[in-house]
């Protein structure tokens, strides 16, 4: 056993409480001494406190311990030591942990960064080249913009220039043109029938007993080019209009007949019942420049305006199958429809489907002369043999009828036609064969006609009458071959004036559709006394065959006069002799 004397200062650092905060170098003192045995002395007093030592003087100790007790203290003083510094310094740890891997992080990226790899040179070597060629390039896309703007530039300039130099010259050519409209005088629109008529060009046709060369109305192209005329027995003719009509603002007196040459002539094939232009007809476009005509025994044809050929033909069939002659025909106002009146119904063709594809619309009566309004495109007007007007909508079926009827004419209707302007175009004109009455509606208030105007029709033959397109003028032949006018804004009371023309019927009147000139044809057929005597017709002049000539003249001498006139109606000039 090994004696141990334990001074006063050790004793107090051993009795210190555990959680008083000593230092570990203190404890490590302690914990050498323990190691001995030691043996205590019964004579030591303590003081009741763990705390608190006495100042006064203990008196020295001596003590032993086993092995195992000596374990037993040096694992309680590191648990007890470990804890105390766990405890007291937690937050002093965190920190540092903290820090130093902050710390850590750190030197970590100052190494990755300092540390230089061989790839990442090679990319930034290639980098740069291809960063210096990319600057090349630019600098010489750069050059080539250059040069193009400046050859560009240089274009612009002439260009300007050029145009600069043109609009110089078209205001001075402006110039030049308004001094010398100032100089001419500016021609007034024409006035119609403000001074006499002029003859501008005339055509006969011969007749005799057996052939009765007679026309059948005449009927001015849309563009205002040419003239059909129909003739018995002589087909069909197309005359042009003379060179120096077109851009005439006068005439004069003195001016000579032109010759009223036929440009196409289709031979006869049959009595021609009807026939109508193509509404878009122009000269620029020949593919336009047709006419349709039906004739006896015959379906609707198509002829070319400017050779005569057959184009093609739109067929009707009856209830057996067979071919059927139409008796009016009327296109639609865009031209893309035909209308053909037959006995018991219109057959609706499409312009551009020839053959017998049609539409058929039934009806009660014949349909001998039909026109359309403007603003309807779907309505049409027809007039039959019985003497009524009956206003159709083609998209109700059949058996609803007529929308109305209208009366006022003692025979069969032979035309129709409505107003040619805004303002007139729910006017509409009826004529009648046999019947001396021009009839006048407004097809809003169809209760009654608005003027009711007065001709000379005798006969069963069809009178033309016709509108002014450019001023308000009605004007319409008559049996005895004269002319009669009627200035449409008088107002209610519209008096007749009236002009002798033909020698025979005059059967056809149209206004041209641009210029003050007004085409009339004539010619009637006559039934001669006797039939057994032969006659020729040499200038309108009837001349017999016979042993008494003088007494036959006055019963077979027939004054014929088959003519197509030109009458210039605008303003005139005399010549100066």
């Amino acid at each position: 056993m090994l004696s141990i004397v334990v001074y006063n200062k050790l004793i107090e650092v051993a009795a210190m409480d555990i959680t008083s905060g000593s230092t570990v170098s203190n404890m490590e003192q302690t914990a050498s001494l323990l190691n001995h045995n030691v043996s205590f002395n019964s004579s030591i007093e303590l003081t009741p406190t763990c705390g608190e030592l006495s100042t006064a003087s203990i008196p020295d100790l001596s003590f032993s311990l086993t092995e195992t007790e000596r374990r037993k203290l040096q694992k309680r003083h590191i648990t007890t030591a470990n804890s105390t510094i766990d405890v007291g310094n937690q937050q002093n740890c965190s920190k540092s942990l903290e820090q130093s891997s902050w710390m850590e992080e750190d030197e970590e990226d100052e190494e990755s960064e300092n540390v230089i790899s061989i790839e990442d040179t090679l990319d930034d070597h290639t980098k740069l080249k291809e960063q210096d060629e990319e600057e090349k390039k630019e600098e010489q896309k750069q050059e080539v913009l250059k040069l193009q703007q400046s050859d560009i530039n240089e274009d612009q300039q002439m260009e300007i220039d050029e145009l600069q130099q043109m609009e110089q010259m078209e205001q001075v050519q402006l110039e030049k043109m308004e001094e010398q409209l100032q100089h001419v005088a500016v021609a007034p629109p024409p006035v119609y029938f403000e001074r006499q008529l002029i003859e501008l060009g005339r055509r006969c046709w011969p007749s005799t007993a057996l052939a009765q060369h007679y026309t059948k109305g005449c009927y001015w192209s849309p563009d205002g080019t040419c003239l059909l005329v129909p003739v018995h027995l002589d087909g069909m003719h197309v005359m042009e209009l003379p060179l120096d009509l077109y851009s005439a603002n006068s005439i004069s007196t003195e001016r000579s007949l032109s010759k009223m040459q036929s440009a196409v002539h289709v031979p006869e094939g049959g009595t021609v019942y009807d026939c109508v232009w193509y509404p878009l007809m122009n000269s620029q476009q020949p593919e336009s420049c047709f006419w349709l005509a039906t004739r006896q025994h015959e379906p609707i044809h198509m002829w070319d305006a400017f050779d005569g050929r057959l184009r093609c033909s739109y067929s009707g069939y009856d209830e057996v199958d067979e071919v059927v002659a139409a008796i009016s025909l009327a296109f639609a106002n865009d031209g893309e429809k035909i209308y053909a009146g037959y006995k018991r119904c219109i057959k609706i063709f499409d312009t551009s489907r020839p053959g017998r594809s049609y539409d058929e619309y039934p009806v009660k009566f014949a349909i001998s002369c039909m026109a359309q309004n403007m603003e309807h495109p779907h309505t049409v007007t027809c007039g039959n043999w019985r003497g009524y007007i009956q206003h159709f909508d083609l998209r109700c079926p059949p058996k609803q009828g007529p929308l109305f009827t209208l009366g006022g004419h003692t025979a069969g209707i032979t035309q129709l036609r409505y107003g040619t302007d805004a303002s007139s175009n729910w006017q509409l004109f009826s004529g009648a064969r046999k019947c001396p009455k021009l009839l006048q509606w407004d097809m809003r208030n169809y209760k009654q006609p608005l003027h009711e105007f007065q001709r000379q029709v005798n006969t069963n033959q069809r009178i033309q009458f016709d509108l002014c397109p450019q001023q308000p003028w009605l004007a319409s032949g008559d049996t005895e071959g004269g002319l009669n006018l009627w200035n449409l804004s008088d107002g209610k009371e519209i008096e007749a004036m009236q002009l002798p023309l033909h020698a025979d019927c005059c059967n056809g009147i149209g206004f041209h559709p641009s210029l003050p000139i007004l085409a009339s044809s004539s010619g009637q057929y006559h039934f001669i006394a006797d039939n057994n005597q032969q006659q020729e017709v040499h200038n309108n002049t009837t001349i017999t065959d016979s042993q008494d000539s003088t007494q036959l003249e006055a019963k077979s001498s027939v004054s014929y006069e088959n003519a197509v006139l030109l009458l210039w109606c605008g303003h005139s000039t005399e010549a100066i002799k």
